[in-house]
């Protein structure tokens, strides 16, 4: 099952410009893979800014990816440390929400604004209104999509960058019933409707699990995906 849901992680392209030779590259797409997806999701972004021109002009960033454990993995600040930092925003993902859009601009060689948003609507805008707005792909026309990671490059400030992302329909895989199932059982009048006495004792199991806080039922779905 899981070697099905992964052949449908794909990359964005990059956007930005891309020196071979001077570039430091960072990349998340090693927590997309068959061992690693459902251990592992991105819990926050970490952006790095500074100052061009008077303007708030993006650095660089650090993920952080939480284990299935709740151990937190933060990986290296993807910047040049040398260069001054005025300014650290940051967008924290909970267990029960994900990136699904992701709007950039570019220009001067460099990446001038970043726009995340995930399926809650919780927003993080970093850098200054300015630079050509990018298409990424298809991915901002709806909230479809489960962006898993980062990957692009910095010199001096942000140059390149793309994401890693997969069809949240795909990641859910067989389990997306227990989803529907979960958001139905927010409605009183379902629930109480519900005579657990009456239903096998499978189907009481599966009463109960969706009956969980989000967090709680997210891990145990993620264990059975496993």
């Amino acid at each position: 099952m899981v070697d099905k849901i992964v052949e449908h992680i794909k990359n964005t392209a990059y956007f930005g410009v891309i020196y071979p030779d001077e570039l430091k590259r960072f990349d998340d797409s090693h927590y997309a893979n068959k061992e690693k997806l459902f251990q592992y999701r991105l819990s926050e972004i970490k952006f790095f800014l500074g100052e061009r021109d008077g303007k708030e002009t993006i650095l660089g960033l650090q993920t952080t990816y939480t284990k299935i454990t709740g151990e937190k993995i933060v990986n290296q600040e993807a910047r040049d440390k040398v260069e001054k930092e005025l300014d650290i925003k940051k967008l924290e993902i909970p267990s029960n929400d994900y990136i699904c859009n992701f709007f950039l601009k570019v220009g001067d060689e460099r990446i001038t604004q970043i726009k995340l948003v995930t399926k809650k609507g919780r927003e993080l805008v970093v850098g200054s209104d300015e630079g050509e707005e990018k298409t990424v792909d298809f991915i901002n026309d709806n909230k479809n999509h489960m962006i898993l990671g980062f990957l692009g490059g910095y010199r001096k400030v942000l140059e390149a960058i793309g994401a890693v992302y997969i069809p949240i329909k795909e990641y859910l895989g067989n389990s997306r019933g227990y989803f529907e199932l979960k958001k139905k059982m927010k409605k009183k009048d379902f629930k109480d409707n519900i005579n657990l006495n009456k239903l096998k004792f499978s189907d009481q199991v599966l009463f109960r699990v969706c009956d969980l806080p989000d967090g709680c039922f997210t891990s145990i779905i993620k264990y059975c995906l496993l």
